[in-house]
């Protein structure tokens, strides 16, 4: 079963495949390190396949009318019921990539498949609740709560530890 808004999507054997994108980059530069800098955590993706027969037409026009619909110049943002939806947390959607319908002669019906983005995703409210985190600044003087430590002065600074140090 899968309804968006409160349209039943009619598909026989609907299948309902759910994948995350886990963001990473490559922070090793030339070295063989297999360090990574993780970028954030992305919407969820659902990818929908099932069949309509020829027969119903209509249900692979009001399909692609979803997908094609409209709001304020964006895709429309559907709430999601399904199951699989649901287990994950998904409320909302709008539709992602492309919306495909392949005849099949020898069954006489169409095999459709589409993606479904999350919209609002968990992760991306709990960031939009954080406070933003000002960046350190360079030359900024309130570094380790020593007032007189700069990063344009470190050479100076580390001379006169030394003194310092060899004084004693």
């Amino acid at each position: 079963m899968l309804n968006l808004n409160t349209q039943k999507i009619n598909l026989k054997s609907l299948k309902i495949t759910a994948s995350q994108v886990l963001a990473s980059e490559d922070a090793s530069g030339v070295s063989s390190s297999t360090d990574v800098a993780e970028t954030g955590i992305k919407a969820k993706l659902l990818t929908v396949t099932g069949y309509v027969q020829f027969k119903n037409n209509d249900h692979l026009s009001q399909l692609f009318e979803l997908a094609e619909a409209t709001k304020d110049g964006a895709r429309t943002i559907y709430r999601i019921s399904n199951h699989t939806a649901s287990a994950l947390g998904i409320k909302q959607v709008r539709f992602s990539s492309k919306i495909e319908a392949a005849e099949q002669e020898q069954t006489r019906q169409w095999r459709i498949s589409f993606s479904l983005a999350e919209y609002r995703s968990v992760p991306q409210k709990v960031e939009e609740r954080q406070p933003e985190q000002a960046a350190n600044v360079q030359g900024d003087k309130e570094v380790s709560g020593d007032p007189e430590f700069s990063y344009a002065n470190i050479e100076q600074s580390l001379e006169e530890k030394f003194s310092l140090l060899r004084s004693t």
